[in-house]
């Protein structure tokens, strides 16, 4: 499975950010960052959502990044 990197600040610090997108659930994506598994972000009825309360403020900003990669995303899964 292809990951996508992504580099920006985040709460306040500067982190890695990975993303993984789940072959078994389309719109699924597994995000981690600094090394850690983060959670899930998912994109439903054209919005992005999260249970995970660490990517609550973010679920935009990575689902901006996500859509502007769909195609290279799209080739991996």
């Amino acid at each position: 499975m292809k990951k996508y990197n992504f580099s920006g600040e985040i709460q306040g610090r500067y982190r890695q950010i990975e993303i993984s997108p789940i072959a078994q659930l389309t719109n699924h994506y597994l995000i981690h960052w600094d090394g850690f598994e983060v959670g899930v972000i998912k994109k439903e009825k054209g919005k992005w959502h999260t249970d995970h309360e660490a990517l609550v403020d973010f679920k935009e900003e990575l689902g901006d990044f996500i859509e502007n990669r769909k195609s290279e995303i799209a080739e991996s899964e």
